[in-house]
């Protein structure tokens, strides 16, 4: 599992000083990037090195308890790999360990057709290796 520190700064948050929804979606992707990141694998040359893009399909959140500005978030990963996708599911927990938001995001491999496609076996080696 990996883990990525998220702050809720004060441009994050609407009038009523919680956290604006696509903030939370902004802080789930990039916990995603992060991860690939430490594998060494940018989402942006994945097209360059690999011949795929990676374009999310489906996402969706629940949130449990509110995130206010100045909370820091434990934001972790778990990677779940198919066929033709990559699929990432995520918790953060506040630092008393209690539960902000869990969250799903799904990514299909497209060639430049965008028709979807299998995810190259080297792409597919590195995330293995991680498991």
């Amino acid at each position: 599992m990996f883990e990525h520190e998220w702050k809720c700064y004060w441009g994050n948050v609407d009038p009523a000083r919680i956290a604006y929804y696509p903030r939370l979606v902004n802080a789930m992707h990039e916990a995603g990037e992060e991860y690939l990141d430490q594998l060494g694998v940018s989402f942006w040359d994945v097209p360059d090195q690999y011949g795929i893009d990676l374009p999310v399909v489906a996402m969706d959140m629940e949130f449990r308890k509110p995130v206010e500005v100045g909370d820091e978030l434990t934001v972790s990963v778990e990677p779940d790999m198919g066929t033709k996708s990559l699929g990432f599911d995520f918790t953060a927990t506040h630092a008393d360990g209690s539960t902000a938001f869990v969250g799903h995001e799904q990514h299909v491999a497209v060639d430049e057709d965008k028709s979807s496609t299998p995810l190259p076996d080297e792409f597919r080696e590195i995330l293995e290796n991680d498991f």
